[in-house]
């Protein structure tokens, strides 16, 4: 199993070096020649298309720096798909800078199987559930065969995140804000408008001897004690950020 990796592997080297060298001139834009971006081995993709989502990833890369790539095959005859993508992204070198950050999208047409990686930073700002999410928005197009559509959304949405990641989410924390605001103020209007209803019976009591049953408290002795203190100090440790490198994610499914 292993060495069919490698012998797939190999070719798609060799189709991605192909690929970059033929398009790069052309398109007029500056690539590197071990900078990997489409790999379109199930031929999903129209010439034009390929071009678009091409430089659109490109661009992304370059904004957010970190490589995002999508890659599609024909079949995976034999072994794990899971394995296969995390074979391929450390295997081909994807990702920028010594953490390799990056997100990998893998196609794989028979069995019909689809897979998200995103590593380094990315990996932290594309976590597992992020994965999870943007699976949920493009896999009706990739049932619907609608692939240069679902590429381009997974694109949008990994610059979403990453942006989100690193200038923060203000708009969609605002959103969020203002929805809770309301659901919370429904809710205690609610709240309060049964408990005066259920209140409508209650009336001031100037007295408490209206509440205690005749004979069932006698106080002898009043009288507060008090006996020591014992005051203990502790010292609180401060969080510190993360020092690493980034993280790896996973996810995918089938469509």
């Amino acid at each position: 199993m292993r060495k069919k990796m490698i012998s797939i592997i190999l070719l798609l080297t060799l189709c991605f070096s192909l690929a970059v060298n033929v398009s790069a001139e052309p398109q007029n834009i500056s690539y590197v020649v071990d900078e990997y971006f489409i790999l379109d081995d199930a031929d999903l993709l129209s010439d034009i298309e390929e071009t678009a989502l091409q430089e659109k990833l490109v661009d992304i890369s370059h904004t957010y720096n970190a490589q995002i790539v999508i890659a599609t095959i024909p079949s995976m005859d034999e072994g794990d798909i899971d394995e296969f993508l995390e074979y391929f992204y450390d295997t081909m070198g994807l990702g920028y800078g010594e953490n390799h950050d990056g997100v990998f999208m893998l196609v794989c047409m028979n069995p019909r199987e689809y897979r998200i990686l995103s590593n380094g930073f990315a990996g932290d700002a594309i976590d597992t559930s992020d994965i999870d999410s943007i699976g949920n928005i493009i896999v009706s197009d990739l049932s619907d065969g609608n692939y240069a559509a679902a590429f381009d959304e997974f694109a949008d949405q990994c610059a979403y995140y990453l942006d989100g990641y690193i200038n923060g989410f203000p708009f969609n924390f605002g959103f969020n804000l203002v929805v809770c605001l309301a659901i919370g103020l429904v809710i205690g209007l609610i709240t309060v408008l049964v408990l005066k209803g259920q209140l409508k019976t209650v009336r001031k009591q100037n007295l408490a001897h209206n509440y205690v049953i005749p004979g069932s408290m006698q106080i002898t002795v009043q009288n507060d004690l008090y006996l020591y203190s014992d005051l203990k100090q502790t010292r609180k440790e401060s969080k510190s950020s993360s020092s690493s490198g980034g993280s790896r994610s996973t996810g995918g499914g089938s469509f």
